[in-house]
C-alpha cells in the first residue's frame, strides 16, 4: 500500500487535505493501540507534506501500474534499512520483470547498501550500457564509486549526469556537495554553480544554501567566486525567510556563515534582511547570544567606517562600546583624543548624532560636552589632567613620547588623520597570524 492510499487521499491532493487526512488517520490507529501503523502515517504524512520528499516520492510511480507497489514497498525496506529482505524482495521481482529498469536500480542500490559496491555497480554497467543517458542511474553510480573512494570517476558520472539532465535540480546538487566535499580548491565548485545559474536561477530551491556556498570563496573571503555575488545572496535570504521549518543545520551553518562575513562591508544589506530570520529561529540558544552580539556590532562599525563624514576615533570608540569592554584606560585616551581635537571632530560629531542617533546616545553626556564651544576650555583642562594620570602599556616598536607628541602640535595644526590602509578592526583576526583576535592580541 502506497501513502496516498494508506493515508486514503488523491494523487493530486493539496497541503489541507493531506493533513486532514493524517489527523483522521491518527483516530483509527493511535501511538498506543497501533503503534505499527501509527508509525506507518506519520511517514506518510512526513513525506507528502514535505514538497522535496513529496516529489522524490512521486517519482517512482513512472513505473507500470502492475509493479509500481512493489517497487514502493521494495523502496520502502531500503529506507528501513532492511537490506536483507529487499534484496531477496528484488531479487525475485528482477526475475518476474526482467525489462523493468526501476527493479534493477533499486537491486543495485540494496547490494550496495550492503557493502556489496562491486556488484552494484556491474549492475549500474548494465543499465547505462542500454541508456547511457539515465540520470537517476548515474547519480547511484557516482554514489557507489564515491563510497568506493574511486573520486574522480564518481565525479564523471556526476558531470555525465547533469548533462543527461541538464534540468534536474536533484542531479545539480548532488554534483555541487560532491565538489564542495571533494575539492580543496573552489574552482569546480564556482564552475559547477555558474553552470547550474545559466539553465535556471531556481535551480538550488531545494537546497538553497548552495547560492551562498557556490558564490563566495571562503579559502580566499576578499573575493566572490560568481559574477553578480549579491544577487544570489538575496536568493538565498527571500528563501531563508520564506522557510518557516529550516532544520537546526542549515541554522548553525548559517551562523557560521554570517559570523565569517560579518566583516564585509558590501554584505551588510544582506546581513540586515536575514538577521531578524535568524534572530526569531526556533533554533535560537542561549549561547548564540554572543554571536549576535558580534554580529551586531560588525554591522554598525561596518557603516560607520564606510561613511566619510565619521571619524576613524568615534567608529573605535563607538565598537569599543558596544563591545562592552571594561578597559577605562582605553576609552579615557579615546576621549582626550577628541578633546584635544574638537574643533575638527565636532561637524563628525554632528553627524553621528543625525545620522546613527543609537550611536550617539552610547556616549551622549560626553559628545554635548565636546559640542559645547562655552565648555571647551573647561574640557580641555579636565581632560589634559586626566590624561597626565593615564597609564599607557609599554610597546617597543612605539618612539618615547611618541604618543604624546601627538597632543604637542596646536589645535590649528591639527589635521584629521587618514589611513594609507584600512584599519583593523578590534574583532578582526590579528595580523600577526596568531588567530585571536586584534583585541585579545597585539590590539
Amino acid at each position: 500500500m502506497n501513502y496516498y492510499e494508506l493515508l486514503n487521499i488523491a494523487r493530486d491532493a493539496n497541503g489541507s487535505e493531506i493533513k486532514r487526512a493524517y489527523f483522521s488517520a491518527v483516530k483509527l490507529h493511535s501511538p498506543d493501540s497501533d503503534p505499527e501503523g501509527f508509525k506507518a502515517i506519520r511517514i506518510a504524512y512526513e513525506t507528502l507534506s514535505d514538497p522535496k520528499k513529496r516529489a522524490g516520492y512521486d517519482a517512482w510511480f513512472t513505473a507500470p501500474d502492475d509493479i509500481q507497489n512493489e517497487l514502493l514497498a521494495a523502496r520502502e525496506l531500503i529506507r528501513e534499512n532492511k537490506f536483507k529482505q529487499a534484496l531477496e524482495f528484488l531479487t525475485g521481482l528482477n526475475g518476474k520483470n526482467p525489462d523493468s529498469r526501476d527493479a534493477k536500480r533499486l537491486l543495485a542500490e540494496a547490494l550496495w547498501r550492503m557493502k556489496k559496491s562491486g556488484k552494484a555497480e556491474k549492475l549500474c554497467g548494465e543499465l547505462l550500457k542500454e541508456n547511457p543517458s539515465d540520470c537517476e542511474t548515474l547519480l547511484l553510480c557516482a554514489r557507489i564509486t564515491s563510497s568506493m573512494g574511486h573520486i574522480v570517476k564518481a565525479g564523471d558520472y556526476l558531470n555525465c549526469a547533469v548533462k543527461a539532465a541538464p534540468l534536474n535540480p536533484k542531479a545539480w546538487i548532488e554534483y555541487m556537495h560532491f565538489a564542495l566535499h571533494y575539492d580543496e580548491s573552489t574552482r569546480r565548485v564556482s564552475n559547477i554553480f555558474e553552470r547550474a545559474m545559466e539553465l535556471s536561477p531556481d535551480m538550488f530551491l531545494d537546497d538553497y544554501f548552495l547560492y551562498l556556498a557556490g558564490t563566495y570563496k571562503e579559502s580566499e573571503p576578499d573575493l566572490f567566486t560568481a559574477k553578480e555575488p549579491l544577487k544570489y545572496f538575496y536568493k538565498f535570504a527571500e528563501c531563508f525567510i520564506a522557510d518557516k521549518n529550516h532544520d537546526e543545520n542549515l541554522y548553525r551553518k548559517l551562523m557560521g556563515f554570517i559570523e565569517l562575513v560579518a566583516g564585509k562591508n558590501e554584505l551588510v544589506p544582506f546581513i540586515e534582511k536575514i538577521l531578524p530570520a535568524l534572530e526569531n529561529s526556533r533554533h535560537r540558544r542561549d549561547d548564540d547570544e554572543e554571536t549576535f552580539k558580534y554580529i551586531h556590532t560588525a554591522v554598525v562599525v561596518n557603516k560607520l567606517r564606510s561613511d566619510k563624514r565619521i571619524h576613524a576615533i568615534l567608529v573605535d570608540l563607538t565598537e569599543f562600546l558596544l563591545d562592552g569592554d571594561e578597559d577605562k584606560n582605553e576609552k579615557l585616551g579615546m576621549e582626550c583624543f577628541i578633546v584635544f581635537q574638537m574643533a575638527v571632530l565636532r561637524p563628525s560629531i554632528k553627524a553621528l548624532r543625525s545620522e546613527y542617533p543609537e550611536c550617539f546616545k552610547l556616549n551622549q553626556t560626553f559628545y554635548l560636552d565636546v559640542l559645547n564651544e562655552r565648555k571647551a576650555e573647561l574640557l580641555t583642562d579636565k581632560y589634559l589632567a586626566i590624561y597626565k594620570r593615564l597609564k599607557f602599556p609599554e610597546n617597543d616598536e612605539m618612539d618615547d613620547g611618541e604618543f604624546y607628541d601627538d597632543f604637542d602640535e596646536t589645535e590649528e595644526e591639527m589635521k584629521p588623520f587618514v589611513r594609507e590602509a584600512p584599519k583593523t578592526g578590534r574583532n578582526d583576526p590579528c595580523p600577526c597570524g596568531s588567530g585571536k583576535k586584534y583585541k585579545k592580541c597585539c590590539g
